[in-house]
């Protein structure tokens, strides 16, 4: 009979919550246990949870109510909620769910493994205390002891967000923000370039503020090799570049409000940056973006778009925009469409708004924006994106791009998939032995959000890696 303990993970909202998964799994291997994909075969049931909108909130509740069930037929399973839903609703999820065992905040995931297989209490164990000291907070290992499937992985630069834009629950559940040294990143994209990785996704809830503890709040301390160019991401990006291995960079998500010149300039200068930045704008609108508190208008945010496209030609641009924000009118949400009709974005992740408890627009602005409105607007948004966005894809027909394979289509179709330099979800055939590599791929058919090609060699003896041809642009 097998002895080794399971854990069940279920991953809800953004790509930091992802990092945390990969962190909290890479602890329990390390205790001896064994991932499995069914709730019902474990015996530590984990749900890392987002509360960045209203349904996040209410679908992870949902999933955390269902695992009620698995109580009743085994009373030895453990359940535990980590993440922001945690954090933000813990004295509910406590009252509600009795089935619980323990309740972990963003900042209390090293806890994991001393609550892992602990006996059972009678109440849940609660620990969500934020920590905004930098000399106290301990950053999570998302290295694992193993090969990295797919040659990707997300590095965390800093946590927690200083902006206080009137929509956002993130500060509340996240915290102020707390940096990693330089030192630090460098050495986790060393670890992870020995287990396979070639492109690392630097993390932050505004990772364009970023500054190098190190150097406290003296944001020019000159790094060798790069003059007096701030100890920033900019320089972070660099010092990456020129000390690692690594063969691709990306980040998210920076705050237009805090995107300096030196991060376009690391655009134009840095090979290993890859072609795409996501700039989220929220609103088209100055007014909506003054309700919102950005912190910039319009104007300023197609100057960084304008700069941006001049350090590097054809790079991919994609954003986020919010639609049915606190007084909200047709003639704030036509500036909405007219931006992306201006910009031309190459992607875009479009929201309703949901009021969330403890901002400044729940507490002082009116949500009065009615949701057959908000969902109107949202599907005019989205229909003209996709517009754009296939529009765009078929210019690219033809081309050849350089593809890291990060395994197979997840649709079934048996096809290979990966991602292009500007981050184009590209799909064709290919051998299995492909995953991890970077190939050439001639792109042969336009879809909405993908593209179809066709691998140009097939002899996978080839250096694929060092090739940099046509980067969708």
């Amino acid at each position: 009979m097998d002895s080794q303990k399971k854990v069940y993970l279920k991953t809800f909202g953004c790509q930091m919550n992802e990092h945390d998964s990969q962190a909290m799994l890479n602890m329990l291997k390390r205790q001896g246990y064994q991932t499995v994909s069914k709730a019902e075969d474990a015996d530590l049931i984990l749900y890392n949870t987002c509360t960045i909108r209203e349904k996040a909130y209410h679908k992870a509740m949902s999933d955390l109510g269902r695992a009620k069930e698995h109580k009743k037929l085994r009373d030895d399973v453990q359940i535990g909620i980590t993440g922001c839903a945690a954090q933000q609703g813990k004295e509910d999820i406590a009252r509600r769910f009795k089935h619980v065992d323990f309740i972990l905040g963003p900042d209390q995931l090293l806890q994991l493994p001393s609550l892992a297989g602990r006996e059972k209490s009678q109440k849940a164990y609660v620990a969500t205390e934020l920590i905004n000291d930098s000399k106290n907070y301990e950053f999570l290992d998302v290295v694992p002891d193993h090969d990295v499937e797919g040659s990707t992985a997300f590095v965390s630069i800093m946590k927690g967000c200083n902006c206080k834009c009137s929509y956002c629950i993130v500060p509340a559940v996240r915290g102020r923000e707390v940096y990693r040294t330089g030192k630090e990143v460098v050495d986790d994209i060393k670890r992870l370039v020995d287990r396979g990785v070639k492109e690392v996704m630097l993390l932050g809830q505004n990772v364009a503020s970023y500054r190098d503890p190190l150097y406290g709040d003296a944001a020019i301390a000159p790094i060798a090799g790069t003059g007096n160019q701030p100890r920033s991401l900019a320089a972070l990006i660099r010092l990456i570049a020129d000390n690692t291995n690594i063969e691709r960079i990306r980040f998210t998500s920076p705050h237009p409000r805090d995107i300096e010149d030196t991060l376009i300039e690391a655009y134009r200068d840095v090979e290993k940056l890859c072609g795409q930045i996501h700039l989220p704008a929220q609103s088209g609108s100055n007014a909506m973006l003054k309700r919102m508190r950005r912190g910039y208008t319009r104007e300023h945010y197609l100057n960084i778009v304008e700069k941006v496209r001049a350090a590097r030609p054809g790079i991919a641009i994609s954003t986020d925009l919010i639609v049915g924000f606190c007084g909200e009118t047709d003639e704030e949400f036509q500036d909405s469409l007219s931006l992306l009709r201006e910009v031309q974005y190459d992607a875009l992740f479009a929201f309703s708004y949901s009021e969330r408890p403890g901002t400044y627009a729940t507490s002082s602005l009116q949500d009065d924006v009615p949701e057959k409105v908000k969902k109107a607007r949202l599907k005019e948004l989205l229909q003209l994106d996709q517009v754009i966005s296939f529009e765009k894809n078929k210019q690219l027909v033809g081309k050849v791009v350089s593809t890291l394979v990060t395994g197979f289509d997840k649709h079934g179709h048996g096809k290979l998939q990966g991602r292009a330099d500007d981050n184009r979800l590209i799909h064709f055939q290919g051998d299995r032995s492909l995953i991890g590599s970077i190939v050439p791929v001639m792109l042969t058919e336009a879809r909405g959000n993908s593209l179809e090609g066709e691998l140009l060699f097939n002899d996978h003896s080839r250096e694929y890696h060092h090739i940099r041809v046509n980067s969708c642009n």
